[in-house]
């Protein structure tokens, strides 16, 4: 769960143009208010997770929905049914196979930089350095996209750095990804729709009747 917000907040090869006409810091703050402009959004995602160890990964494959204030859900389709939802309040993760669901307040505290920025709230710009990929091996998208590295001002452990492929017209993400010492999760957006005023009755959740509902917020 932990790995799986990490990689929502939180979302190439960079033209020379762009790196011509906009710095980094530019790039991340027209990032930023593309995003502070988009009131909700949905779309499909596929997540790749790399296990760079043993160098392997797996993907899965499902349905995006986005709506500020604090709402959001994430369909897994495939290769199992899962669900994060988010209504405001709570944060739900229901496993259907498994019969589960996990119940935690909706906070900060839960959430990573990225989802919070997704979600219209936290600031990148002050919470990351900003700089345009060299690496090779961070590179993301397609050519054309402008390529970020945001590396946290405060080191933690969770995570090394984010990368980001923003397209270069609108600065809106095409991918991203948590980069951590052992591991890189990519989630790779597709067919997004913006601001269609979605419903709140699509952020609503109550676990079907036999689940086992595990409650956070209280002590085990």
């Amino acid at each position: 769960m932990r790995l799986f917000l990490l990689s929502l907040g939180l979302l190439i090869a960079t033209p020379l143009f762009a790196k011509e006409t906009t710095t980094p810091e530019q790039a991340l703050g027209r990032m930023q208010a593309f995003y502070a402009a988009t009131r909700d959004l949905k779309g499909k995602f596929k997540q790749v997770y790399i296990d760079t160890i043993y160098n392997r990964r797996r993907t899965s494959y499902g349905y995006l929905y986005v709506k500020k204030p604090g709402m959001m859900r994430w369909n897994y389709v495939s290769p199992e049914p899962k669900q994060f939802i988010a209504d405001g309040k709570r944060l739900w993760v229901y496993e259907p196979q498994d019969n589960q669901a996990f119940k935690n307040p909706l906070t900060t505290a839960n959430l990573s930089t990225g989802l919070t920025f997704l979600l219209g709230s936290g600031n990148l710009k002050r919470e990351f350095q900003a700089e345009f990929v060299s690496d090779p091996a961070d590179k993301l998208g397609n050519a054309g996209d402008l390529l970020l590295k945001l590396t946290p001002r405060e080191p933690t452990a969770q995570y090394r750095y984010l990368l980001f492929a923003v397209d270069a017209n609108d600065f809106s993400v095409r991918e991203s990804m948590v980069v951590s010492r052992h591991s890189r999760n990519l989630l790779v957006f597709d067919k997004l729709v913006r601001n269609s005023k979605l419903s709140k009755k699509r952020f609503a959740f109550a676990p079907p009747a036999g689940t086992r509902v595990i409650d956070g917020a209280k002590p085990r």
